[in-house]
Parts: C-alpha cells; structure tokens; sequence
C-alpha cells in the first residue's frame, strides 16, 4: 500500500498523544523507529511532532522539531463524553477522551505553521481530527484493531471471572482519575468494554475514507479491515525497530527466563500472573532451578502470585541495560492471553539472538515458529514442555540461530524500511541504509 502522492515528500509531521520519548514501552518504540527513519531519510529538520500531551514536563532533547499542545483538562474531558459520547457522533470513550475544540484549533495552527506535505497521524484518537480539516495528503498509522483488543477481553472475561487489570489500558491514562476508578470496578467495565468494542469498531470503519492511506501493524488485522470496508487503500507496517548491535550471548546454560513488559499494561499484567498463579509446580517439577526475571515499567514491586515462587521470581523493574540482562537468558517468556497488534518484545528478542517461549496470543501479529527460534504453545499443558525444551543448551544454541536469523530475513530495517518509504510516499535512495 503507498500512499497517494503527486510529488516525494520532503516534510512530514507525525500528530500524536504519546510521548515518543524515552522508549521505554512497545509504543514509544514504534513510534521512536518511524522518526528515526523519517530523519534518516528527510533530515531531522524537515521532521515535525505534533504531541497532545503535558505542558509541564521536561523532555529530552531530540533531533527532530517537536510542538507540545496542552490535552484536554479533566473539564474538557468530561464535556467531550457527554458531547460526544452519549450525543453524536457517538465516539468511542477513548476518543472523547481525547478531544477538545481547543485542540482541534491549536493542531490546526500548527500544521499551517510547519507546511508539511505529508501528515502522518497516530492512531483514531488523533485521526478523528483530521476530518475536521482541509485535505491534505495524510495518512493513518492505526496501530490495530482495538476493538479487537476488547473483544478479546470479554472473551476471556466470559471464560473467566476474576477482575481484569486496567480493562481501558493505555487509554485509561487519559481518563480523569475519578473516571478511572469507576472504570475500575468489575460491574462497569464489562459493560463499558462492550461499548467501546462497538464505539471503536465503527470509528476503524470510517477511518480510511479520511486518509490516503491506513496502516495497522498485523496482517492479519489489515485483511480484517479491509473485509469489513472494502476499502483498498488499507496496508500493513511492521514496526521498525532499530537493529542491536552484536553483543556476544553470555547465556551459562542456567534456565533464567525474562518476562519483558510494563505490568501497568492490563494484557501485560494478566499474561503474567496467569503464568505465576498456575504453573509453579509444573515449571519447578520439570526444571528445579528455573528462574524467571521480570523488567519493565511499574514491574519493581512484588506480585502476590510470585510470593510461593521465593527466589525463583526476581522483579527488576525497569533497567537501563536491557542488552546485559537479555544476554544472560535462556529465552524470553511471553504468556499473554490477550491483546492485539503485534507484540514489540518478540521482536526485541529475534533482534539479540533470543529464543521465545510464548501462548499464541504471546506472538500475536507475528508469523513466527520454531524456524524463528520461537516456541508457541499451543495449549496451556504444553508451555511448560516448551520452557524445558528451551532451557536445554543444545536446543537452545539452535533457537538462538533461528531467532537472530529470522529478524535478519523478515524484521530488520533494511527489510522494513522501504515501506515506510512507500507508505510516506518518500523517494527511494539506490542503497537503503539500515537504522544504527
């Protein structure tokens, strides 16, 4: 899919509400690989951000231009549900939440300032303020089919009833925190995630007649909408992330495993304690010196589930040399249950060699198996078989070839890269260089 374009583009400028940096979770990093590729390619100065986010925060320096504008206050947040939510155009919650005629006014401002001739907006929540505007050439990148990621939640509500952690995930952060805690409460969210399934389901249907082109980063999920629309103009981008420089492994043979992931994530933190509170005596009885390591955001405190495991849980919380700690590891851990787009921290294994042990919906979005050093169970009884499995240093040492082998083929920049080219409608050098 290649966005329309009468001439290559020489400016862009991406409108968002996430904060691109630092890269400490799987959507900054997507984001954080397009920029990269956008200076790479224009130069950082014909690079612009528009971010909806906090006007009161230090940011780090980035090469690119970046233009904050304030979000919308817990006042304006109310208004826009009850605007626009429970009176038309019936928007999903995780929209609302976002808007703000000020905001509309001040995207607006912005985008007559830096002139750019391809808009490249993050997602619907962004996206639904590109129809208030004149048409410029634009593109949606849509991430995934949230409603798909709901869908799956009420699934696995229906299967079972013990509380689902952060139901709204990212978009919870959004929420006034009065909102949030009656969101939080097991009578309402239910309820609300049906909503907002049907909300957010609509909202993708009508995206791409606004955009020149719509990007989601799961094939699967681009046939998905381009069944229920019709609409052509719907393509895929895999995330592009940056190729690791090669770190010798240093991985002794001792079966430590690595769970990657912010637990301030719902399907993170429901993955993780599924694992913890069901297959300890499985997991000690097959491998007796098994070790797990937990990193990533809001992941330092204990989780109840890991009290029985004693030492063979370590939660390290966030860490500032993920290469050091990947190293040292048998496999990466990826037990989710729910979710949708493509998982960022499957990718960030293939990348160091790393083998994975994962549930299907562990690798969702990813055409991967164990000729790309990944083990997916196919049934709960069998992820533990497959931990022992990788835990095996032969086994193991063949995984490892196949995962660093497979983002060679499939995954690493200069394989990725020229789609975006494609997509941003950016003319193609002779050479592709690969992101450093």
């Amino acid at each position: 899919m290649t966005a329309k374009a009468s001439a290559p583009t020489t400016r862009a400028v991406l409108i968002t509400a996430t904060e691109p940096e630092p890269r400490s979770f799987g959507k900054q990093v997507v984001l954080g690989g397009m920029l990269d590729h956008l200076c790479d390619r224009l130069g950082p100065k014909q690079v612009n951000v528009i971010l909806i986010g906090r006007t009161d925060v230090d940011r780090p320096a980035v090469p690119y231009h970046l233009h904050v504008i304030a979000k919308p206050s817990a006042a304006e947040q109310l208004r826009a549900v009850v605007q626009r939510v429970l009176r038309p155009p019936h928007s999903s919650l995780q929209e609302a939440a976002l808007w703000s005629d000020r905001v509309l006014a001040a995207i607006a401002e912005k985008l007559a300032e830096i002139r750019a001739d391809q808009q490249i907006w993050d997602t619907m929540r962004t996206g639904q303020y590109a129809r208030h505007l004149g048409r410029k050439r634009r593109v949606l990148y849509a991430d995934d089919l949230f409603s798909k990621r709901y869908a799956s939640m009420l699934e696995r509500i229906e299967k079972d009833p013990s509380k689902v952690a952060d139901p709204l995930g990212e978009f919870g952060k959004l929420l006034p925190s009065a909102v949030g805690r009656i969101v939080g409460r097991k009578f309402v969210y239910r309820r609300l995630l049906q909503l907002e399934q049907k909300m957010t389901s609509r909202s993708e249907d009508r995206a791409p007649d606004v955009f020149d082109a719509t990007f989601l980063v799961n094939a699967q999920e681009s046939d998905e909408l381009f069944q229920r629309t019709g609409n052509p103009t719907i393509g895929t981008l895999l995330p592009l992330l940056r190729d690791t420089v090669a770190r010798e492994r240093r991985w002794d043979g001792t079966p430590i495993f690595v769970f990657l992931g912010g637990l301030d994530f719902g399907p993170n933190r429901d993955g993780l304690t599924w694992f913890l509170a069901n297959f300890r005596e499985e997991v000690l009885a097959a491998i007796p010196d098994f070790r797990l390591l937990i990193v990533g955001r809001d992941s330092a405190r204990p989780l109840p589930e890991a009290t029985a495991w004693g030492d063979h849980v370590q939660t390290l919380g966030w860490v500032d040399d993920l290469d050091g700690v990947l190293s040292s590891c048998a496999a990466l851990l990826s037990p989710l249950r729910v979710g949708s787009g493509t998982k960022i921290k499957v990718l960030e294994a293939l990348a160091r060699g790393l083998p994975v042990v994962a549930t299907r919906a562990g690798v969702l979005g990813l055409s991967v198996g164990r000729p790309d050093g990944c083990l997916v169970a196919q049934s709960p009884e069998q992820l533990v078989d497959l931990l022992a499995q990788a835990a095996d240093p032969v086994v193991n040492q063949g995984l490892a070839a196949a995962a660093r082998a497979s983002w060679l083929r499939t995954f690493a920049p200069a394989v990725v890269g020229p789609a975006y080219d494609s997509a941003f409608g950016i003319e193609r050098a002779q050479d592709m260089v690969a992101l450093s």
